[in-house]
């Protein structure tokens, strides 16, 4: 495995419109995950390639994380989830379902209402 610093691999081909905090700190916690888990995370998709209509791809807002190497990529979701979540609710990290299968995706929704104790929107 490489050294101990933030380590990430850029699929040929992927289009970043700017590099925000949102994805620079994404990036930091993806990189610690993967890194326990053995090995070097891949994006695969930014600004570029399709996606659904009004995705967060196109402001720059969401990537896609290749799932090679990956024996458990659902807990490798999960530990991200937890952490990019300990950080700011506004990240959603997705596998798994119907669109997922293959890649992880991460996005941070500004939209995305927050949950007080009691399960009230502020």
């Amino acid at each position: 495995m490489e050294s101990e610093g933030m380590l990430v691999k850029v699929k040929d081909g992927v289009c970043f419109s700017e590099i925000n905090f949102y994805l620079f700190l994404c990036c930091y916690m993806v990189s610690n995950v993967f890194r326990e888990n053995g090995v070097v995370p891949t994006i695969t998709s930014a600004c570029d390639g399709r996606h659904k209509e009004g995705s967060l791809h196109y402001k720059g807002l969401a990537w896609d994380w290749r799932i090679w190497g990956l024996y458990y990529p659902e807990v490798v979701a999960w530990q991200i989830r937890e952490r990019l979540q300990g950080v700011d609710k506004n990240y959603d990290v997705v596998y798994g379902d119907k669109d997922h299968l293959d890649h992880i995706h991460i996005e941070y929704d500004l939209k995305k209402k927050s949950i007080k104790k009691g399960g009230e929107k502020k």
